[in-house]
């Protein structure tokens, strides 16, 4: 399955979802690490006969490189979004892309995640002290440091759902903004938007946008959820998914998915994938997934055996850091929180129960909010297979709720989100149409590693 148009039509696209700013540059100061300004570098010295002979950089290059792209990577989670974004532009060969880990309390195994993708990586000190053509990065944490002629920036779940954590708030609780939509993430020091543009799911999160960061509204390009429209690609492809996870014809495949903190599915329901996996027929295969934080938080070691007593019940947990879509193209139902997982099933038609709903860190106007209206929450006391039932009557419901948000650029999102890169790097677009591939199969836990 693709997408594509002509460049014709890519235009139109981005004549119609993005608003109206001026396509003149804006003048940037100085980037500012910190607090601080950072000193410009000092005047060149002259350079000596046998310096002069010294190629630069770029001399060693095999292609005529005219743009480079920094990849700026905070946690696994955003780097599974960025390799969305980023992979319209890996096979031009006018771009380079170059990687570097932004510094992040939740960046444990992105090193050895891009390791894996044998891509270029660079020191955060040295990202920080070079100019690039485009920043594209999945979170808006410090990306104001990085120097760039333009800063391209997305959500790393479905849309933009959570408030700012109480915890970190400085005001009242009841004032907390939407996180990743509100001023103090997205201006600078001098009042100025970091990002050049702003990838918005759904035009609420314009209107959000417009409330609490006006400043931000010009940036904003609303070119719907690309992370929903390759989850449906995959869907497409279910039998595949089935056949590699090792589903048979008449299993049900159950999966369960946790987000991190204290008010997730493992931090609340700790002991229902367990119970799932025990207590179900022995026709349903029972599946665990869980974000990437929780990982990098408490290390994969502890992680895996704190899961012992489950697997040896019967259930299988997706291995550290993989792409979670193949699980969902496979599933049949989803046992789930308040994360994104839940809207994202809910989109591609699957059953949702939820184990319970945190409605203190959730925007009462989000994707998730209005799912959580319309799905079954776990009972303790009651069957599992009755309340699997009770989801699957609710599924029309559901995907009631979230399609129409999820949807809102619905087979279009390829297109627009290479667009606004192109437009950004000043680049004619590359003739082939913008498609989503197939993630790869996710790798469970083997035995072998259960202690490990």
């Amino acid at each position: 399955m693709t997408t594509g148009s002509s460049s014709g039509g890519i235009r139109r696209l981005a004549d119609r979802y993005l608003p109206k700013a001026s396509t003149t540059p804006r003048p940037r100061p100085a980037p500012k690490r910190g607090r601080s300004w950072i000193k410009p570098p000092p005047a060149a010295a002259p350079v000596s006969p046998d310096a002069a002979a010294e190629p630069r950089a770029e001399h060693w290059n095999t292609m005529d490189i005219e743009r480079t792209v920094l990849v700026a990577v905070h946690t696994i989670t955003s780097l599974i979004r960025l390799e969305d974004m980023v992979l319209h532009l890996e096979n031009d060969p006018r771009v380079q892309l170059i990687y570097t880990q932004v510094p992040d309390q939740f960046g444990e195994g992105v090193e050895n995640r891009l390791r894996e993708l044998e891509v270029r990586v660079i020191p955060w000190a040295e990202a920080i002290s070079r100019k690039f053509d485009l920043v594209v990065a999945a979170s808006l944490h410090r990306i104001g440091d990085l120097p760039a002629r333009a800063r391209f920036a997305a959500p790393h779940g479905a849309g933009y759902n959570k408030l700012w954590p109480a915890w970190a708030w400085p005001g009242l609780d009841d004032d907390r903004p939407v996180y990743g939509l509100d001023r103090a993430s997205l201006l600078d020091d001098e009042g100025r938007p970091v990002v050049d543009a702003l990838l918005l799911p759904h035009p609420a999160h314009l209107s959000t946008l417009s409330r609490q960061c006006p400043e931000a509204v010009p940036y904003a390009v609303v070119a719907g959820d690309p992370c929903y429209d390759r989850l449906l690609v995959c869907r497409a492809h279910r039998e595949h998914y089935r056949e590699r996870l090792g589903i048979r014809d008449a299993q049900t495949l159950v999966a369960v998915s946790s987000t991190w903190g204290s008010r997730s599915l493992l931090a609340v329901n700790g002991d229902l994938p367990r119970r799932l996996a025990s207590e179900l027929p022995a026709n349903h295969r029972v599946i665990a997934t869980v974000h990437p934080a929780v990982w990098a938080g408490h290390g994969a070691r502890q992680v895996r055996n704190w899961f012992g007593e489950a697997r040896a019940a019967g259930l299988d947990v997706v291995d550290t850091y993989e792409d979670w879509r193949g699980l969902l193209a496979a599933a049949d139902f989803l046992v789930a929180d308040h994360g994104s997982l839940s809207a994202y099933a809910a989109g591609a038609e699957i059953p949702v129960l939820l184990s319970h709903f945190a409605d203190t860190e959730v925007d009462p106007d989000s994707i998730v909010a209005e799912l959580a209206r319309h799905s079954p929450l776990f009972d303790p006391q009651a069957s599992l297979v009755s309340q699997l039932a009770a989801a699957r009557e609710a599924q029309p419901a559901q995907w009631q709720a979230v399609h129409d948000r999820l949807a809102a650029r619905k087979g279009v999102s390829a297109e627009i989100v290479r667009e606004t890169l192109y437009r950004k790097l000043s680049l004619t677009e590359l003739p082939q149409p913008a498609r989503w591939p197939l993630v790869p199969p996710p790798r469970l836990v083997q035995d072998n590693r259960r202690s490990q």
